[in-house]
């Protein structure tokens, strides 16, 4: 069976249409992809496999022609009348117009009524105004290949203008050169995405008019030379006489297009953005002519043109007499302002962000701003970098639904007190990471106030980061003590760890004032609410953990990459703490029930001891991935565990279970969440006694009702803190810390001279 583009990478597929225009069965479809961008789909149900469109695609295959390595370049413009209609010096024009009046056909890009960039062909002048100027977006081939393959057959000149990728796809497609078809390649800076175009002009659009929409849109230029002289800018027309009009520094399309934010990804290594070029001539503008040749008129626009074989250069030589200035230069030259004529682009490294967020935010300018500057709507602070399970979900879970909120997220890293700071371990957490989270740099302490630049709200996670004995480590860090007061701070289920403050008084008068500092602030546990009020002089509302909040999919797509196998039914037993009585309860319970026992211990310390502790080395298992850990409960047949966690995912996926309270973990996180779904009574503090509660099932159809009361409630809390406004206002505290940090500065600087 021969090969396909199904076979050719979206790395390197350029859209070009080839595929699609040669397909003997119209078995090639072009769709957008998920960033908008054209590749083909084949229906399999009427492709025969022919290899016809693999065969020819110019992105796997070597060109079967070779144009001049040293190209004649010239400076050249057309009348004024014409150069004021078109981009640069109105060549284009000229060659359409030499063509059209040889009986020919001129083949370039139009908007279409919905203004997507599609190809048509003409043989009329009147017809050519709507291929003049640029348009700063992939466009269309359609079936123009073909169209044009036949006019050339039938021995019609044409004269096919397109960007470098289209014009070695359409030579492709001919698989041979044909006398009377003139290639023109345009210098190319990237093609765009028709999605991101779309988003923009909407996004403009509402700009001047917020009624207004797309299908209100009566005109679109790039390059307006009446308003902003040779140059770029968008200047966007409404049926209601309202104009969106920026120039090239006041519009975000233009910082995500020469930016190379919103191209497509084969923009960043074009292997036809060179010489040789594709065309048998090459226009574009001749940036920097005004230092090689002051005395010309360049105001109205200049273009370069390579003239790349004898064909270009009778075409070139042709049309000379209908020019108004034409002058020798050359490549060096030319290529000074003009690195397109020999080189690709390269894309911005965060071009998968700008896509990310293309699907989050309405906004086209906060797009790029965000992508560009790599900013964010919540910093997120918590110990999503752990080892402990339930401590890595609890962050995963969090950051799943911001993201689902539409919110962009930045993990931030733990701070350090000074450098060089340690290299970052291979853990699974990391790992996860990699896969889900926008993560900070590492930065000292003082270094963190930097986030305040790229994050426009902080959210203190779950977990016990209140707790002294953890949090004195990186002294108010968790209290966010680097947050200006002009930036939101939100405390989602956050803990102390204990019943009461433990710590001494000095901490906690700067912790209370820090938390005081809070715009919203919610504890996972009962006494956390009272610990807040009584001690630190601040109100706070109980929220259930996030594990619960987020939508239980995220789970079960992490659950389905698992590669743990599991043969027999068993008894998932996930132990923090080992003891004896935890051992035997085990093992009589595994006796009663008839269960295998698969045990996973706490990931994060004391592994070695706890391994000896439960005295059962045939039974443990060390998950490679959170995916496994999560797999195992999800599979098993009974939870035992001493786990907190543990104790959430049994009620998440709905699993009979014993749960044994954990006084060294920290007990009312678990009395706190029993007790508001009415599951009380599932608490043991004698292990043993879970052989008469493995009997007792847990009715789901009762508790169900009760937890999504719980995660409702929490859900809108957490909804209403995100949407709530902040004013964007300086406090004297921000003022004080400023200058606390320049004086450290200079401190800083004062001892190391000495």
């Amino acid at each position: 069976m021969a090969c396909t583009v199904k076979e050719v990478g979206k790395d390197i597929c350029t859209g070009c249409g080839a595929c699609h225009n040669i397909c003997p069965v119209n078995a090639i479809a072009m769709q957008a992809d998920g960033e908008g961008f054209l590749c083909p789909e084949i229906n399999k149900d009427i492709c025969t496999s022919c290899g016809l469109c693999y065969n020819m695609c110019p992105a796997v295959n070597e060109d079967w022609y070779r144009n001049n390595e040293a190209p004649q370049v010239y400076a050249a413009y057309a009348s004024d009348e014409i150069r004021m209609k078109s981009s640069s010096g109105g060549m284009f024009t000229v060659l359409a117009e030499h063509i059209i009046d040889k009986g020919g056909y001129v083949a370039g890009v139009c908007w279409d009524e919905h203004f997507n960039a599609v190809f048509d062909v003409v043989n009329e002048k009147e017809k050519l105004s709507p291929m003049r100027g640029s348009k700063y977006v992939q466009s269309n081939t359609n079936l123009v290949f073909r169209k044009i393959k036949k006019l050339l057959d039938e021995g019609k000149p044409v004269l096919f203008t397109g960007v470098p990728c289209q014009a070695a796809g359409f030579r492709h497609y001919l698989g041979k050169d044909y006398d009377n078809l003139y290639i023109v390649d345009i210098l190319c800076h990237g093609s765009p995405s028709p999605k991101s175009f779309k988003k923009f002009l909407d996004s403009a659009v509402k700009y001047v008019d917020s009624e207004a929409g797309i299908d209100d849109i009566t005109s679109i230029e790039f390059r307006n030379k009446e308003r902003h002289g040779w140059n770029v800018s968008v200047v966007i027309k409404l049926n209601n006489g309202k104009e969106y009009d920026k120039s090239r520094n006041e519009t975000p399309w233009y910082n995500s297009f020469l930016n190379i934010l919103n191209c497509r990804r084969v923009c960043g290594q074009c292997r036809y953005n060179k010489i040789p070029r594709q065309g048998d001539i090459t226009l574009g503008d001749f940036w920097g002519i005004e230092r090689l040749m002051p005395e010309i008129d360049f105001h109205k626009g200049v273009s370069v043109v390579t003239v790349n074989n004898e064909k270009g250069q009778r075409l070139f030589d042709e049309i000379s007499n209908r020019l108004l200035f034409k002058r020798e230069s050359n490549i060096e030259d030319a290529k000074a302002s003009n690195w397109n004529l020999v080189g690709s682009s390269r894309s911005h490294e965060h071009r998968k962000r700008f896509f990310d967020l293309l699907d989050m935010y309405d906004s086209y300018d906060k797009i790029t701003d965000y992508a560009l500057h790599r900013k964010f709507d919540i910093g997120y602070v918590g110990w999503w970098y752990g080892k402990n399970y339930g401590s890595i979900l609890t962050n995963f879970a969090l950051h799943q639904y911001l993201k689902s909120k539409k919110k962009s997220v930045l993990m931030i890293e733990w701070p350090y007190r000074s450098k060089p700071f340690p290299p970052l371990e291979d853990i699974m957490s990391r790992r996860l990471g990699k896969k889900f989270y926008e993560t900070s740099i590492q930065r000292t302490l003082d270094e963190h106030k930097d986030l305040n630049w790229f994050c426009d709200s902080f959210i203190v996670g779950s977990d016990q980061l209140w707790n002294y004995w953890s949090a004195r480590e990186v002294d108010y860090f968790f209290f966010l003590d680097f947050a200006e007061d002009s930036k939101k701070k939100i405390a989602y289920a956050t803990s102390f760890g204990h019943p009461h403050f433990e710590g001494p008084n000095w901490y906690l008068k700067n912790a209370a004032f820090h938390l005081n500092r809070f715009d919203y602030i919610s504890v996972r546990e009962d006494d956390g609410v009272g610990i807040c009020t009584d001690t630190f002089g601040t109100n706070a509302v109980r929220n259930i953990d996030p594990v619960f909040i987020c939508d239980k999919q995220e789970y079960i797509n992490l659950i389905n990459q698992s590669k743990i196998y599991t043969e027999k039914p068993y008894i998932f037993a996930y132990i923090l703490n080992p003891t004896d009585e935890k051992r035997h309860a085990l093992l009589a319970l595994s006796e009663k029930t008839g269960l295998d026992i698969k045990i996973v211990l706490d990931g994060q310390m004391n592994i070695e001891e706890n391994r000896r502790l439960m005295s059962m080395d045939d039974k443990i298992i060390v998950p490679n991935e959170i995916n496994d850990w999560l797999s195992l409960i999800y599979n098993s047949d009974y939870v035992f565990t001493d786990s907190y966690h543990g104790l959430c995912f049994s009620l998440i996926f709905k699993k009979q279970f014993s749960v044994i309270g954990n006084i060294k973990r920290g007990l009312s996180r678990f009395t706190t969440l029993l007790d508001s779904i009415g599951l009380s009574d599932r608490l043991l503090f004698d292990p043993i006694k879970a052989l008469d509660q493995v009997e007792q099932k847990v009715d789901y159809e009762q508790i169900e009702p009760r937890i999504n009361t719980e995660i409702k409630r929490s859900q809108e809390w957490l909804d209403n803190a995100l949407a709530a406004e902040k004013p964007c206002k300086a406090s004297g505290y921000d003022l004080l810390m400023e200058q606390i940090r320049e004086l450290r500065k200079e401190i800083a600087e004062l001892k190391a001279d000495k």
